[in-house]
Formats: C-alpha cells, structure tokens, sequence
C-alpha cells in the first residue's frame, strides 16, 4: 500500500507563522514520499538479503525513522484544526490529569519542560491502558524512546525545523509557548475518550 500525505484544515496560529506551517507540511510531504520509496524497494532488496545485507539494514532503520516522521506529523497537524480550544474543565481527561498532576494546569508545564530537552525529537504524552496512568516522555529524533505499544494523547513537535523560521535556533521555549496557545484540546479530548473506554 502506498501513503498519501493528508490534508490539514489549519487556521492562522499565532506565534506560529504561515511560512513556517507550509515549509513543515512540506517536511511532513517528505517523509510520507520517503517512506514509499523506501517500501518499493525492499523487496528488490530482499530477494539476495545476504549480498544486500548492510544496503537492508539501513532501508529498514531509515523506513522506521520516515514513518514515525509521518505518523507524528499527522499527530502534530490535526492538533491545530478548529483553531485553539482550552480543556473542557468537565471532560473524562481534565479529571485523570487532575488526578494524576493534582490540577490539570500542571501537566502543561510538565509537557514543556521535557519539550525543552536538548536535541531533535518529541514531547509526547501517551494513555497506558493497563495502569490506567499517562507516561510523558521525551522521543529522541522520532523513532528512539517511545512506549512501546501506547497510544499517543498529545504530539510536540521540538526539532528544529518546528521553530528554526520563527524564533531562530535559541526560540525553542518561545516556540512551545505558541504550540500550546494554539492547541485545541478538544482534539485531545477525544483521542483519550476514543482509547480509554
């Protein structure tokens, strides 16, 4: 099967400038096409796996890295769509964070500060449905470090390329702080309702 880049209905962010938006969609674009590229040729690649053995290695590490690019940029994207929305102070997800994070305005800092890690990567929050407890985390790059098996509630995109247009190579904090003023919670609301019943 071969991928197709989605289309995302995003508003103007603020803090977060247009050019900025179309050169990460652009981003995102690539790993979706990388990806494809990478599945086309695998099998050619496959059919001597002992003569092509290092050529397969790294296909296989580089098809991993272009798909978690892909799938956490879909994260990232949908986020924004239907412009920024605080959390529903009633909703099933503003009372686990309160029960976990004592008040649902702490997991927000929380979030940041493992945003603020150096390095390219995630800040990424996941529903462990076993434990029925979230897991933060920091994902180096963006396929070193996740969870195994969780389902991401929230995607924060931190690589450079995400603030480098607006805020230059120091803005990373400045950066976050707009991520959060334009996320819509309602988006996150929802991913938890979906995979915590």
């Amino acid at each position: 099967m071969e991928y197709t880049a989605k289309k995302f209905n995003l508003p103007a962010l603020e803090g977060i400038s247009a050019k900025s938006v179309e050169e990460h969609l652009g981003l995102y674009a690539g790993y979706v096409k990388n990806f494809n590229a990478i599945s086309a040729l695998l099998p050619e690649y496959a059919k001597d796996s002992e003569k092509n053995a290092h050529a397969l290695a790294e296909l296989i590490r580089r098809r991993s890295f272009e798909f978690d690019g892909m799938r956490l940029h879909e994260l990232y994207f949908a986020q924004f769509e239907g412009g920024a929305k605080t959390l529903e102070a009633n909703s099933a997800l503003a009372a686990q964070i309160t029960k976990e994070y004592q008040k649902a305005e702490h997991l927000e800092p929380y979030l940041k500060a493992i945003g603020n890690t150096r390095g390219p990567g995630w800040a990424i929050l996941y529903w462990d449905s076993e434990a029925k407890q979230f897991l933060a985390g920091f994902v180096g790059e963006q396929h070193q470090g996740h969870f195994a098996t969780l389902p991401i509630i929230l995607a924060l995109d931190v690589w450079e390329h995400a603030f480098l247009l607006d805020y230059g190579a120091q803005g990373k904090g400045k950066y976050i702080d707009a991520f959060f003023k334009n996320l819509n919670w309602s988006v996150i609301e929802k991913r938890f309702s979906d995979i915590s019943k």
